[in-house]
């Protein structure tokens, strides 16, 4: 069974400043980011227990080619995307 997916206003603003420094960077790479994105949530979609909670309930998976974190939580019948951040940045600051 597949959850239903959230992913938050904070979730969305993340993924859209990554990917116009990416594209600032080179063009086209930011589109490349958005993808690897895309697959890495249809991956925590179909298998979302796969990793493990890292606190509390939260839950993290790493961005393929890009220093990035997604943070999730699995929620009764959903699954929530609250945030990506960069690797550099505390992660648990994300979850205060």
């Amino acid at each position: 069974m597949i959850l239903k997916l959230i992913i938050k206003e904070e979730a969305y603003k993340d993924i859209q400043t990554a990917h116009d420094y990416y594209e600032e960077q080179q063009n086209g790479l930011g589109d490349q980011f958005v993808e690897e994105v895309k697959e890495k949530i249809a991956y925590v979609r179909k298998y979302p227990l796969h990793f493990q909670k890292v606190y509390k309930e939260f839950r993290q998976i790493l961005i393929d080619r890009f220093p990035y974190l997604l943070i999730y939580e699995i929620s009764d019948k959903e699954i929530i995307v609250y945030s990506f951040f960069h690797t550099s940045q505390d992660p648990i600051k994300k979850f205060r």
